[in-house]
Protein backbone atom coordinates (compact mmCIF):
# COMPACT_ATOMS: atom_id res chain seq x y z
CA UNK A 1 0.00 0.00 0.00
CA UNK A 2 1.28 3.58 -1.05
CA UNK A 3 0.51 6.16 1.19
CA UNK A 4 1.15 10.06 0.21
CA UNK A 5 0.49 12.73 2.45
CA UNK A 6 -0.01 16.29 1.30
CA UNK A 7 -0.50 19.33 3.64
CA UNK A 8 -1.46 22.26 1.56
CA UNK A 9 -2.56 25.87 2.18
CA UNK A 10 -6.60 26.30 2.25
CA UNK A 11 -6.96 28.51 -0.66
CA UNK A 12 -8.84 27.77 -3.64
CA UNK A 13 -5.80 29.23 -5.37
CA UNK A 14 -4.02 25.82 -5.09
CA UNK A 15 -7.20 23.75 -6.18
CA UNK A 16 -5.77 23.04 -9.06
CA UNK A 17 -2.53 21.73 -7.50
CA UNK A 18 -4.49 19.15 -5.58
CA UNK A 19 -6.89 18.17 -8.52
CA UNK A 20 -3.37 17.48 -10.45
CA UNK A 21 -2.00 15.96 -7.78
CA UNK A 22 -5.18 13.58 -7.36
CA UNK A 23 -5.23 13.30 -11.25
CA UNK A 24 -2.12 11.69 -11.22
CA UNK A 25 -2.71 8.94 -8.58
CA UNK A 26 -5.46 8.14 -9.47
CA UNK A 27 -3.90 7.61 -12.88
CA UNK A 28 -0.80 5.64 -11.75
CA UNK A 29 -3.21 3.92 -9.61
CA UNK A 30 -5.16 2.36 -13.13
CA UNK A 31 -8.19 4.23 -12.70
CA UNK A 32 -9.75 5.48 -16.40
CA UNK A 33 -10.31 8.59 -17.15
CA UNK A 34 -14.46 9.09 -16.77
CA UNK A 35 -13.12 7.63 -12.89
CA UNK A 36 -10.53 10.24 -12.49
CA UNK A 37 -12.70 12.73 -13.50
CA UNK A 38 -15.28 11.44 -10.73
CA UNK A 39 -12.34 11.35 -8.17
CA UNK A 40 -11.56 15.39 -8.92
CA UNK A 41 -14.86 16.40 -8.90
CA UNK A 42 -15.29 15.01 -5.21
CA UNK A 43 -11.77 16.20 -4.06
CA UNK A 44 -12.74 19.67 -5.49
CA UNK A 45 -16.17 19.24 -3.48
CA UNK A 46 -14.38 17.81 -0.09
CA UNK A 47 -11.91 21.12 -0.39
CA UNK A 48 -14.72 23.81 -1.53
CA UNK A 49 -16.77 22.36 1.35
CA UNK A 50 -14.28 22.96 3.67
CA UNK A 51 -12.76 26.62 2.82
CA UNK A 52 -16.10 27.70 2.36
CA UNK A 53 -17.34 26.03 6.29
CA UNK A 54 -14.51 26.59 8.25
CA UNK A 55 -13.87 30.28 9.16
CA UNK A 56 -10.83 29.98 10.09
CA UNK A 57 -7.96 29.90 7.12
CA UNK A 58 -4.96 30.44 8.75
CA UNK A 59 -4.13 26.71 8.84
CA UNK A 60 -3.39 24.24 5.92
CA UNK A 61 -5.69 21.21 4.55
CA UNK A 62 -3.68 17.72 4.97
CA UNK A 63 -4.89 15.48 2.35
CA UNK A 64 -4.13 11.70 2.66
CA UNK A 65 -3.72 9.12 0.15
CA UNK A 66 -3.88 5.94 -0.06
CA UNK A 67 -3.26 3.62 -2.68
CA UNK A 68 -3.69 -0.52 -3.46
CA UNK A 69 -4.50 -2.10 -5.78
CA UNK A 70 -7.53 -1.16 -8.08
CA UNK A 71 -8.67 1.26 -4.63
CA UNK A 72 -8.05 5.05 -3.54
CA UNK A 73 -8.94 6.46 -0.12
CA UNK A 74 -8.67 9.89 0.69
CA UNK A 75 -8.48 11.60 3.96
CA UNK A 76 -8.60 15.34 3.82
CA UNK A 77 -8.51 17.28 7.22
CA UNK A 78 -9.48 20.80 7.97
CA UNK A 79 -6.18 22.05 10.36
CA UNK A 80 -7.88 25.25 11.53
CA UNK A 81 -9.90 25.35 14.97
CA UNK A 82 -12.50 26.85 14.90
CA UNK A 83 -16.74 25.39 14.36
CA UNK A 84 -18.25 24.55 11.22
CA UNK A 85 -20.77 27.38 10.24
CA UNK A 86 -24.27 26.67 10.07
CA UNK A 87 -24.21 29.32 7.19
CA UNK A 88 -23.54 28.23 3.79
CA UNK A 89 -25.65 24.59 4.68
CA UNK A 90 -27.66 24.63 1.44
CA UNK A 91 -23.47 25.33 -0.25
CA UNK A 92 -22.70 22.15 2.45
CA UNK A 93 -25.52 19.86 1.33
CA UNK A 94 -24.87 20.44 -2.52
CA UNK A 95 -21.59 19.40 -1.97
CA UNK A 96 -22.24 16.32 0.40
CA UNK A 97 -24.97 15.39 -2.44
CA UNK A 98 -22.34 15.16 -5.09
CA UNK A 99 -19.91 13.66 -2.81
CA UNK A 100 -22.20 11.07 -2.23
CA UNK A 101 -23.38 10.15 -5.56
CA UNK A 102 -19.74 10.01 -6.96
CA UNK A 103 -17.71 8.04 -4.58
CA UNK A 104 -18.14 4.57 -3.02
CA UNK A 105 -18.09 5.75 0.51
CA UNK A 106 -17.58 8.62 2.54
CA UNK A 107 -18.18 9.98 5.51
CA UNK A 108 -18.26 13.35 7.21
CA UNK A 109 -16.68 13.92 10.66
CA UNK A 110 -18.03 17.47 11.76
CA UNK A 111 -16.40 17.56 15.09
CA UNK A 112 -12.56 16.64 13.82
CA UNK A 113 -13.49 18.42 10.16
CA UNK A 114 -12.58 15.42 8.33
CA UNK A 115 -13.93 13.82 5.44
CA UNK A 116 -12.68 10.16 4.33
CA UNK A 117 -13.89 9.02 0.83
CA UNK A 118 -13.38 5.90 -1.03
CA UNK A 119 -12.73 5.31 -5.00
CA UNK A 120 -12.14 1.57 -6.46
CA UNK A 121 -11.95 0.73 -9.95
CA UNK A 122 -15.16 -0.32 -12.32
CA UNK A 123 -14.15 -3.98 -12.88
CA UNK A 124 -17.68 -4.26 -14.85
CA UNK A 125 -16.64 -2.10 -18.02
Amino acid sequence: MEKINLTIPKKSEYMSTIRLTTSALSNMNGFNVDEIEDIKVIISEVCTLFINIVKNNSEPLNIRYEMTDGKLNVEVTDLNTGEISEENSTNRDMCIMIIESLADNYKFDAKSKKIVFEKSINIYE
